[in-house]
């Protein structure tokens, strides 16, 4: 495993159009969370910091790291022969949906908190 492999996974990863809808997820979640904060006269922007720190950036390093190590497995082929592919992505997809599911919780929960309908 050279530096080189790990840093096209990197870049495959920020590149993948999953970790833009997480990435486009928390900016929604923020977003809704900061009005809901301002509407009740509670916003405090340490809060805002707090999330980064406790959420986003837990979730993109956990799953940058789940989708770096389940693509540098020990020649995962030896171990799964021609399904390694398949169950590698299906690891990686079960771990983008939930984090999508968190957030989608947190949103609902913000917007809950303005005042809206939820359908």
């Amino acid at each position: 495993m050279t530096v080189d492999t790990v840093l096209e996974l990197v870049i495959a990863f920020f590149t993948d159009a999953r970790v833009q809808a997480i990435g486009a997820l928390i900016v929604m979640d923020v977003l809704l969370g900061v009005a809901a904060a301002l509407r009740s006269g509670e916003f405090d922007p340490q809060k805002v910091a707090d999330f980064y720190q406790t959420n986003v950036v837990p979730y993109i390093l956990g799953y940058l790291a789940f989708y770096i190590g389940t693509k540098i497995i020990v020649d995962p082929a030896a171990i799964l022969g021609e399904w390694s592919h398949i169950v590698g992505e299906a690891a990686i997809s079960i771990a983008w949906a939930a984090i999508i599911a968190s957030l989608g919780g947190s949103i609902v929960a913000n917007v809950k908190k303005l005042g809206l309908e939820t359908a």
